[in-house]
């Protein structure tokens, strides 16, 4: 036992000491200097300080393992600033002699002793017990601090009990400081309760940023930031590695070569430091370090899958060999990491001496990591197992959730090119693709997949994830629907895996789907819903969801695709699956209900807010595709310029800008072609026939004259006044006996109505008005009405309910005419026009009258309906509306 005492009343003690540990005067009152500049912690010396100064005995215990700063620390603190108010000090160093309870005893009256010597210099020490020190430093009312170094090797039972005597005997005024690099057996729960224990750890001896790099600065090094943020990451501020670690990196010279051989190689950092806390360990707890080691953090249910180990009693018994640990608190619960160098030092001890527990180890967390869905920490520890088997198990098994995860990137950069020749690999690089509705790429990684690996892994597998994503390249790519034999058998093969089964079922009902079985469609999106119930990913549930609303939509039930769509969207709330591009499907059903419904979205609408929100794909080409997809694009372009009164021309542009780039990448017939009419609607409107040509001819390249091309052209020649093309066209359609989309067929029909009011065949045009709110009245469509509303409003005027649509609809349908005065088209009956035609002449009212042999109170009725629809109290105000709505 060393003992040191001080006096730190003095004013010179500090520069009194020797290099030798002795002075002249006496020993050595503090620890000796150490020839390095010491790392001020100032938070932990005010700590002190006040544990001190406190109105009850102060027991410190300062643990951490060996090199971590605890003899530092203390006589740092010691050597600060004298003066009346500081301690006088009694400094013990133990060793493995003073664990015997007499010698320890002996010892600790010496040091008690001379403490009293300084607090009551005229005390006569002759045969003064233990306990008659303490009444005499408590008497002296001076305060006083006794430190224990190295308590840990107390460990007889006998010398802990004199020890805890000491520690209850203390007297207010005296703090007694414990540092060891274990917790000696104490009472401390007892000290912990009464409020008089402060505990001081390795965390808090941790030095930091500045510190470190002042280290480094004492050694000539200048670390660059992010060479520093990589020594700190690996030490975590353990003091003596971080000097090791100047030194190694000076001596070599190169501050970067450096830098990366401590990384490399951290076993000269840690041998001692760390070896010494590991040796100590019990085989068991070894075992559960070492096999904890291994990962970055662990949870206990991680840490049970690693080791047999009861994982509660191996933490707690950790505490009593102090070996350093950090715990970490997230919404997933509590998690546990190694010291960084901890975990360093036991991983390079085990590759070199049992590599194969390695690999196993590395085999079972992958495998946990893989099953609690965290697969790029899964792929780490199995590349590092090295076993290719597993990789491939993995791949099939949960490449799929990885993707649909958004980690899929991020797991082929892992797996890099030694494994990018395994046909799973490269499908999973398929599926990637097609989640950056990238169909090229996709297409690439696909068509050679089976042209990969010479010795096929888990084949049948590979067969349905081929073949499913085979078909969602020609969804997405605008091709038929694969229907080899081959293709559809894979379809069928059972994998076992929940996410590829639900991804290869969803793909069989889009080949319905396209393919006009949209019963069968419908039950299989059905089956594939199930897989919810054992756990199939959100997207793969949401993509049900949506196709579910498409088949709707294909059949011709709105009403039931918007019900669905708006179901998918709030699954898709709840789920945190809004950036989804099923999601903005969804939404776009949402919208074109709305469009063909004639009822906007307010702009503080959620479904408006995302129309707007999603951005683009960047593809390795430099080019671009939408996140929301074509279809949800061209539907909320549409969406955008019916928010005006009048479609703007930039507005309109953009609608036929994305049809047109939605028809070239990749329409599908049955859906694509159901967005044609409408976009020509907006570009009519907007004054733009031309461009609505060039979009009805690119639709006429991808489907055909299919019926949806056949009524755009009838649009437009209706806008340009050739009725007899327009007639013709129509009729084609009408006549056919395929069927015919509701939206479509209203269109049609009122088309074909317009067609023979303007010829003046009243019966025809009566019959084919009815016929048109017949089919819009199940779905509420209005947008037909609303587009010729003219002639909409004169048709309709005066018109009696018929068998087949109620007054209440006919009446919807005319409130929504009324509704779009605002807009280009008011609502004018084609009377009223040629009353706004004559205005425009500046003549009179009654040479108007005269001039159309009508009554001059009948062009006075008319005149005023004119300015009641063009919301104008004057002739010239009506002509500048008018004017302004392009209908002059």
């Amino acid at each position: 036992m060393a003992q040191q005492v001080s006096n730190r009343t003095a004013s010179d003690d500090v520069a009194s000491r020797s290099t030798e540990g002795t002075t002249e005067e006496g020993p050595d009152p503090l620890p000796r200097r150490l020839s390095v500049t010491v790392q001020p912690h100032r938070d932990l010396y005010v700590l002190l300080d006040g544990v001190v100064a406190g109105a009850v005995p102060g027991r410190v215990l300062l643990c951490a393992p060996a090199g971590t700063g605890k003899t530092a620390l203390l006589g740092d603190w010691l050597a600060g600033p004298g003066g009346n108010e500081r301690p006088a000090v009694a400094w013990v160093t133990l060793d493995a002699a003073d664990d015997d309870p007499e010698v320890l005893e002996a010892g600790l009256g010496a040091a008690l002793r001379c403490l009293v010597s300084l607090v009551l210099p005229d005390t006569n020490l002759q045969d003064v017990s233990v306990l008659d020190c303490l009444r005499s430093v408590r008497e002296s009312g001076r305060s006083a601090v006794l430190v224990l170094d190295d308590a840990h090797v107390l460990k007889a039972p006998e010398s802990l009990r004199k020890l805890a005597c000491l520690l209850d005997a203390a007297p207010p005024n005296m703090t007694v400081i414990l540092a060891a690099r274990n917790p000696p057996e104490l009472p401390w729960v007892k000290y912990i309760a009464d409020g008089s224990l402060t505990v001081i750890g390795w965390e808090d001896l941790a030095l930091d940023r500045d510190a470190a790099a002042a280290i480094f600065a004492e050694n000539r090094c200048e670390l660059s930031t992010q060479e520093l943020d990589a020594v700190l990451d690996l030490t975590a501020g353990w003091a003596v590695p971080l000097r090791v670690a100047a030194i190694r990196i000076s001596a070599v010279g190169d501050v970067p070569s450096g830098v990366g051989d401590v990384l490399r190689y951290p076993q000269p950092l840690s041998d001692y430091v760390v070896g010494e806390t590991v040796s100590a360990l019990p085989d068991h707890l070894l075992r559960f370090v070492e096999s904890t080691s291994i990962v970055d953090r662990f949870s206990p249910e991680l840490a049970a899958c690693l080791d047999d180990a009861n994982v509660d009693l191996a933490l707690a018994e950790r505490e009593r060999f102090c070996v350093p640990i950090q715990r970490f608190t997230s919404a997933d619960g509590l998690t546990y990491a190694w010291h960084p160098l901890l975990r360093a030092h036991v991983r390079s001890k085990l590759r070199v001496t049992d590599p194969d527990r390695l690999a196993r180890l590395h085999a079972a967390a992958g495998s946990w990591f893989a099953g609690s869905r965290q697969p790029i920490a899964a792929v780490e520890h199995l590349l590092a197992a090295g076993d290719d088997l597993a990789i491939v198990d993995f791949v099939y098994s949960h490449g799929v959730t990885a993707v649909f995860d958004g980690q899929g990137a991020a797991i082929l950069e892992l797996l890099g090119e030694r494994h990018s020749d395994k046909r799973g690999v490269r499908l999973v690089r398929s599926l990637e693709a097609l989640e950056r509705n990238y169909a090229d790429a996709a297409r690439a990684h696909h068509s050679t997949a089976f042209a990969a690996d010479v010795v096929a892994l888990r084949p049948e597998i590979a067969k349905a994830f081929a073949a499913a994503l085979g078909v969602e390249i020609a969804v997405l790519s605008g091709q038929p629907m694969p229907t080899d034999g081959d293709v559809l058998s894979d379809l069928q093969i059972a994998t076992g895996i929940a996410d590829l089964d639900c991804y290869v079922t969803i793909q069989r009902a889009a080949v319905c789907m396209f393919t006009r079985d949209l019963i069968g469609s419908e039950r299989l999106l059905r089956q594939a819903l199930a897989f919810a119930d054992i756990g199939a990913h959100p997207r793969l549930v949401l993509r049900c969801l949506a196709r579910l609303s498409i088949v709707a939509g294909i059949r011709g039930d709105l009403v039931t695709m918007t019900t669905r769509a708006e179901h998918a969207l709030q699954y898709a709330v709840d789920h945190a699956q809004l950036d989804r591009i099923d999601a903005f499907q969804c939404v776009a059903a949402v919208c074109m209900d709305r469009y063909l419904r004639c009822e906007g979205l307010p702009d503080d609408s959620p479904v408006y807010a995302l129309v707007f929100g999603p951005g683009l794909h960047q593809r390795p080409d430099g080019t671009t595709a939408p996140v929301s997809g074509g279809h949800a694009e061209v539907a909320f372009a549409i969406l955008e310029a019916r928010r005006s009164p009048i479609p703007t021309v930039d507005d309109a542009d953009a609608v036929g800008r994305s049809l047109i780039g939605m028809l070239t990448r990749g329409a599908q017939a049955g859906l694509s072609n159901t967005f044609v009419t409408p976009a020509v609607a907006v570009l009519l409107d907007a004054g733009r026939p031309a461009f609505a040509g060039e979009v009805v001819d690119t639709a006429h390249r991808v489907f055909g004259e299919n019926p949806d091309v056949r009524v755009a052209r009838a649009m437009i020649s209706v806008a340009q006044g050739d009725s007899a093309s327009a007639r013709d066209l129509l009729d084609s359609v009408l006549e056919a006996s395929e069927f015919l989309h509701p939206p479509l067929g209203v269109r049609a029909s009122m088309l074909s109505a317009v067609v023979a009011h303007r010829e003046n065949r009243s019966a025809e045009a009566a019959l084919a008005v009815r016929r048109a709110l017949e089919l819009a009245e199940p779905n509420g469509i209005v947008s037909p009405f609303v587009d010729s509303a003219g002639d909409a409003a004169e048709l309709l005027a005066g018109l009696p309910p018929g068998a087949d649509h109620t007054r209440a609809f006919l009446d919807h349908v005319q409130a929504k005419l009324v509704e779009s005065n605002e807009g280009r088209n008011p609502g004018l009956t084609r009377s009223e026009k040629v009353i706004l035609a004559e205005l425009r002449t500046g003549k009179p009212l009654r040479a108007i009258a005269q001039q159309l042999h009508l009554s001059l109170n009948t062009v006075r009725t008319h005149t005023r309906n004119v300015y009641r629809k063009l919301d104008a109290s004057s002739r010239a105000e009506a002509l500048e509306v008018a004017a302004r709505r392009r209908l002059l």
